[in-house]
């Protein structure tokens, strides 16, 4: 029987029939993503089908989703299991995230009915300034110059002081664990340690991490990549919590600064010392059928994906056959990213609430819905609302977690570009970010001409602007019917709202709705971007009425999103086919789980 997970609730009534000793076989995808067959008992099943909570994690790791289910096990709160599966994936993908990045997050606590975001991007040292990488080629990428202050350790902490329930030890023993044991190469990390096998030849700390001593070749899938310096890392800050890094009794911190110090980073034991988490109110939208959607504010994203839907959720018409709807998705997402170019950190850029005020402004959304005219698009970036550049911010992971008491966290973690900056502390094991490039430089005109944002200019304890949406949708009884956001860079955004989108408006299930093709613009370049088998007469509408048309690389390109969706007493948890992760779903796997 293949068992729809979205119907579990339908199947309960086959269940109950009196079919003795039958076995449904039902089908699931495994973390690798072949479907495999489980059987389920029908008192299982049936019990699947009806218990009052389901929860889940999803993660863009092939081994991180069960560690955070096991915190959830043992009694821990989404908090908790959100923390430990980041703690993975820092040893997983340590090409996109780690403790030496840092992360947005967004959380609803089901029993207050309260929502917030959690702000732990990593800041512009003191000693910045937004001249700093003028006439200095890749210093924004790679080595000491590019790193910001790291975040990602301070909103662990932060995060658990408030909502943890288990000890803060507890979190870090599976990973410790699996920096001994090593971490699974999939098929995706060989990809990406293939194509950057220079880089990391160039770098002689990457290459003691990410090159095969036996073959002197990047490791292969398969293969388990371990991280004894790391672990042992780990085993500090789970005794001595976050003050290892970020205090003067910190036993770490010397040892990293030293090793900054040694390849050029201005980063100084103060900028640890003040470094602080902030929360903050999120970005709401109030969609039809009273569905509010929850995500990541500024320096996020989260005020641009609210400001695109809400400018759509105008429409009455919208169909997922018709051209007329994807034109006005794109040019809702060219209004979006146009608004984009005028924020930032909201501490450090003045007029940045008159803009936020336009976006959340039903007036204001409805005369921008009125500037969308049904039969051609314009090529003006004054039209869209822009004056400068945005900036492309590159590579991350995120992580959804739904418990059974109803709270969700959906969090996006980064360390910017593949490896960051490539630096690795010897003494940690750290690999440390590249942040300092996300942020935008006086005088340096962008590869379609553009100037860069003031907005985004650097300024000594800054947070850079980023496409990082962590977002959560609630119904009108509070309960989470979606936790969602994105590994990949300018393309989250609006990879989120096609997922809202196909799932809420166009009634798809979530695995068609992940699957499906995806189109992108955001408006610098002046071109849609879709995928192939994108429907092919659609393209060609979009073409008629004056959009750049142009298929996307068959590469890493699109984002890749990581869901669960939760509707009735059923649950659907999924990774992205688009790259790789990793589903936990409780009280049994069976029968829910991933899309492919």
């Amino acid at each position: 029987m293949n068992l729809n997970p979205e119907s579990l609730v339908e199947a309960q009534a086959f269940v109950l029939k009196p079919i003795k000793k039958k076995i449904l076989s039902v089908l699931v995808a495994p973390m690798v993503g072949n479907l495999t067959s489980l059987k389920v008992s029908r008192d299982n099943l049936k019990l699947l089908c009806s218990h009052p909570f389901l929860y889940a994690v999803t993660s863009n790791a092939a081994e991180c989703a069960e560690i955070g289910m096991s915190m959830l096990d043992q009694g821990g709160s989404a908090a908790d299991a959100a923390i430990a599966t980041l703690l993975c994936e820092g040893v997983s993908i340590p090409q996109s995230m780690g403790i030496g990045g840092g992360f947005v997050l967004t959380i609803y606590n089901k029993a207050s009915g309260i929502v917030e975001s959690l702000n732990s991007r990593e800041v512009a040292p003191a000693a910045a300034n937004k001249t700093m990488y003028i006439g200095k080629g890749k210093a924004s990428v790679e080595g000491g110059l590019a790193i910001a202050v790291p975040g990602e350790l301070s909103g662990y902490w932060e995060l658990h002081q408030k909502y943890g329930k288990l000890p803060w030890k507890t979190l870090f023993s599976p990973t410790i664990e699996l920096c001994a044991k090593g971490s699974l190469v999939t098929d995706f990390l060989e990809k990406i340690l293939a194509s950057q096998k220079n880089t990391i030849l160039g770098y002689p700390e990457l290459a003691a991490i990410f090159i095969d001593p036996q073959t002197n070749d990047t490791w292969k899938a398969g293969n388990r990549i371990k991280r004894p310096v790391l672990g042992e890392t780990f085993k500090v800050i789970a005794a001595e919590g976050a003050k290892a890094l970020y205090s003067k009794d910190g036993s770490l911190l010397p040892k990293l600064l030293q090793d900054l110090q040694n390849v050029g980073s201005i980063l100084t034991e103060n900028d640890f010392y003040n470094y602080r988490p902030e929360w903050l109110k999120p970005a709401r939208a109030k969609l039809r059928n009273s569905y509010e959607v929850y995500s990541m504010p500024l320096p996020g994203s989260g005020q641009i994906l609210s400001y695109m839907l809400s400018i759509l959720d105008g429409y009455k018409d919208l169909s997922i056959s018709d051209p007329l709807t994807w034109h006005r998705i794109i040019e809702s997402f060219k209004h979006g990213y146009g608004l984009r170019t005028k924020v930032g950190d909201p501490r450090f850029v003045p007029n940045v609430n008159t803009v936020l005020q336009k976006m959340t402004n039903k007036n204001y959304i409805a005369y921008i819905r009125d500037m969308i005219v049904g039969n051609m698009t314009f090529e003006n970036y004054d039209y869209y609302g822009a004056d400068f550049a945005g900036t492309d911010d590159s590579g991350t992971a995120h992580v959804s977690v739904l418990a059974s008491n109803g709270d969700a966290v959906a969090v996006t973690s980064t360390i910017n570009y593949l490896f960051g900056s490539l630096v690795v502390s010897p003494s940690t094991g750290i690999i440390l970010n590249d942040e300092m490039d996300d942020f935008s430089t006086p005088g340096l005109i962008n590869a379609y001409g553009l100037s860069p944002s003031p907005a985004n200019f650097i300024v000594p304890g800054k947070r850079p602007l980023s496409s990082m949406s962590p977002t959560i949708v609630l119904d009108r009884n509070g309960d989470t019917r979606m936790v969602v956001g994105g590994a990949g860079g300018s393309r989250i955004t609006t990879s989120i709202a096609l997922l809202i989108l196909r799932h809420f408006y166009f009634k798809e299930n979530i695995c068609d709705a992940m699957n499906a093709p995806r189109i992108h613009h955001q408006l610098a370049p002046m071109r849609v971007e879709y995928e192939k088998g994108f429907n092919p007469s659609i393209v060609a509408e979009l073409a008629a009425r004056g959009h750049q048309v142009v298929e996307s690389k068959a590469d890493f390109g699109f984002a890749a999103l990581t869901v669960i969706v939760k509707q009735g007493r059923s649950v659907m948890a999924s990774y992205d086919r688009r790259r790789t992760g990793s589903i936990s779903v409780r009280p049994y796997n069976a029968g829910v789980g991933n899309c492919y």
